[in-house]
């Protein structure tokens, strides 16, 4: 996929995904800046609307083998690489104790390890 492909698939999913959580825009936003607010449920489920639109969460666990598919797939290997590595380190970390959680944590370590190659729609 292009670069001009990928962003207008992510615009769609954050498009969906925003309405069905109930998340502002604005917060959705922030994920690529890094910001990341505690106390924020309904960004939280955000990522857990994304993360299983792309099937890369089922049964409570990040799926880590169908997102470095996915990412193999659709992105060339020098940006594909280090966010396999990424996917990874951070699928490996403990669930939260909701499913909104566990995807929010995951999105939250995967900036925190590598902002410079971070993406997410």
């Amino acid at each position: 996929m292009t670069m001009e492909q990928i962003e207008k698939t992510a615009q769609t999913l954050r498009n969906t995904c925003t309405s069905k959580s109930h998340a502002d825009p604005g917060a959705v936003a922030g994920i690529q800046k890094g910001e990341f607010p505690d106390d924020n449920q309904p960004l939280k489920c955000y990522t857990l609307c994304i993360m299983k639109s792309m099937r890369t969460f089922k049964n409570g666990r990040i799926d880590d083998g169908m997102m470095i598919k996915q990412l193999d797939l659709m992105l060339p290997a020098e940006m594909a690489g280090p966010m396999k590595a990424v996917a990874t380190k951070c699928a490996a970390e403990p669930p939260g104790g909701s499913d909104c959680e566990t995807t929010y944590q995951f999105v939250k370590c995967s900036h925190q390890t590598d902002s410079e190659h971070f993406f997410f729609p």
